[in-house]
């Protein structure tokens, strides 16, 4: 196959952007991606080496690329009255990100300014962190203070029993522990522009990707003081700050903030089932903020008859107002639910799940 100066590029490109999952296959992939040979595929390797792109190490087999950092700064930051997260934007990261995209540079800004107003306001740090790092793929921002730590805020704030249930609670949206200042939407929208956002701390670790619905909930071994925030976007991110809030109006009426989605496996601990009626209560915390509650079922084999109850039946009927929708239900789950409503034939859940029944047939 003859190589002309589009595919060329189409073959940098996707070197560039895959190479981060395949450092050791690179070359293989792309070589059956474009029907090449390896040695050819291996001069583009090379050729991108030179041009200061790519990093390699290892010989023959054991090859291995990697993005070579084109860009990095880290700066501590001394936090005062006077300091404000605009400046920190302007002074500390907008400097090294010269040349990237509008679209890419608009949302780098407003994740900046976003999370270090939460520092400024919440994390009783004297000191914070911020590096910016580019490679030819991607930017990646890290900030990181040494207060009291975002979970644990959380969790004196609510007066929650384990700083996993305030992982919870961020989840569900419209959350802050100062009503006066902010509104509980900035992580909602942050996280959404970002391809990767995580949130670390004490043990625990909070990530979504962009594009789905899934908060993933990890444990860190080496406990981390404070918090740290990463957020991750491509170089050649196509969206917009302004089509992320657009795609979530429809959330936003004179009540404010009127959806939530909710992934009820951050609820479990490990090895737990949701049975009891004091989980169903924790999950429903709060929840007669939003008008429409999407309950994610995804990850979760089975629950309770006393948490079905507690959930489809006592809280629907007391806040009738809230639309309460579960998903990605298992059939033993969806069955549980059913049981729960079996007492009042009217429930509107029935025709819910008779329409989702009936979309599952035509797959």
């Amino acid at each position: 196959m003859s190589v002309n100066n589009k595919t060329s590029q189409e073959i940098q490109e996707f070197i560039i952007r895959n190479v981060e999952d395949h450092p050791t296959d690179i070359g293989r992939l792309t070589a059956e991606k474009f029907d090449l040979s390896r040695v050819a595929i291996v001069n583009r390797l090379v050729a991108l080496i030179k041009a200061g792109l790519l990093e390699a190490e290892g010989k023959t087999k054991a090859r291995r690329y990697t993005l070579k950092v084109l860009t990095s700064n880290k700066k501590a930051i001394q936090l005062g009255p006077e300091l404000t997260e605009d400046q920190i934007w302007l002074r500390e990261v907008k400097p090294y990100l010269l040349g990237v995209l509008n679209n890419v540079m608009d949302i780098c800004a407003h994740g900046v300014t976003e999370i270090f107003n939460n520092v400024i306001d919440h994390a009783a740090s004297k000191t914070a962190e911020v590096l910016v790092s580019r490679d030819a793929a991607n930017i990646t921002i890290r900030i990181r203070d040494y207060g009291v730590g975002i979970f644990r805020k959380i969790q004196q704030a609510l007066n929650l029993s384990d700083p996993q249930h305030a992982i919870l609670e961020l989840a569900k949206g419209k959350l802050t522990t100062d009503a006066t200042k902010h509104t509980g939407e900035g992580i909602f929208f942050t996280s959404r522009m970002f391809d990767k956002f995580v949130i670390s701390s004490g043990t625990l670790v909070f990530l979504r990707f962009r594009g789905t619905d899934d908060w993933l909930l990890e444990s860190d071994e080496v406990p981390k003081d404070g918090t740290e925030v990463l957020m991750k976007i491509a170089t050649n991110a196509s969206h917009t700050a302004k089509e992320i809030f657009d795609q979530y109006r429809a959330e936003f009426d004179q009540f404010g903030f009127s959806k939530t989605h909710i992934p009820l496996v951050l609820l479990k601990y490990e090895g737990e089932q949701l049975i009891s009626r004091s989980q169903a209560k924790r999950l429903m915390t709060r929840v007669d903020q939003f008008r429409e509650v999407i309950l994610d079922f995804k990850g979760i084999t089975s629950i309770g008859q006393a948490f079905a109850d507690e959930v489809f039946r006592i809280y629907r009927r007391e806040h009738p107002s809230v639309n309460i929708s579960p998903v990605n239900m298992v059939p033993e789950v969806q069955g549980m639910i059913q049981r729960s409503i079996a007492g009042n034939p009217d429930d509107p859940l029935h025709e819910y799940f008779r329409r989702e029944m009936d979309k599952q047939r035509v797959m």
